[in-house]
């Protein structure tokens, strides 16, 4: 976010305080980062456009219960990461749930575009994809959400660290703990 929205300047307390103004204002000039914030993570144009709306209405809808003990950023980011959260636990949902019906497998790797692979490419591919998701999987839920958020999402760190609320050299040491705990994993899962 690019403007402090701290103090006078804080959309919430001012909409419980009856001013909508700042909130309004806030709205305006942020929704582009909120915007990037999701694409970044992976959503896509029109699914990212739902979870902004989300967010807002989420804030707006909290402002009679909330209280400014700290950077509105930071709030406001930790609301947008919840809706993300929130959403991809609903799309986990309704694919476990689309995948049992079909009796499907489980999910590959995206393939190259314009190529098909081989059955043993395949095979290869989902062995592998799915061994480091289930070590993912057994990561402790603050290992693997700064990992996720750090490597697999991309997200620069600082922003990381501002969405988790802990410091930047604590997200440091919970990705590269997690990486390493990884590839212990994963040398055990292939008997090396």
């Amino acid at each position: 976010m690019r403007e402090r929205w701290d103090g006078e300047r804080d959309p919430l307390a001012a909409l419980a305080a009856g001013r909508p103004e700042p909130f309004e204002e806030f709205v305006a000039a942020e929704a582009g980062s909120l915007l990037g914030f999701f694409r970044r993570l992976g959503a896509g144009p029109g699914e990212a456009e739902d979870l902004v709306q989300e967010t807002v209405l989420k804030l707006f809808k909290g402002a009679q219960n909330y209280q400014p003990n700290g950077r509105f950023e930071a709030y406001a980011f930790r609301a947008a990461r919840n809706v993300w959260i929130d959403s991809r636990r609903r799309a986990a949902v309704r694919e476990r749930t689309a995948s049992e019906s079909e009796d499907a497998g489980p999910m590959l790797v995206e393939d190259v575009p314009g190529r098909e692979p081989e059955p043993f490419e395949e095979m290869q591919l989902e062995e592998r994809s799915e061994l480091l998701y289930s070590a993912v999987r057994r990561l402790d839920a603050l290992h693997r959400e700064a990992f996720e958020l750090g490597v697999m999402q991309g997200l620069p760190y600082v922003e990381v660290s501002e969405l988790l609320g802990v410091p930047i050299g604590t997200v440091k040491s919970r990705v590269y703990n997690a990486v390493q705990r990884l590839r212990e994993d994963l040398r055990r899962e292939r008997g090396l």
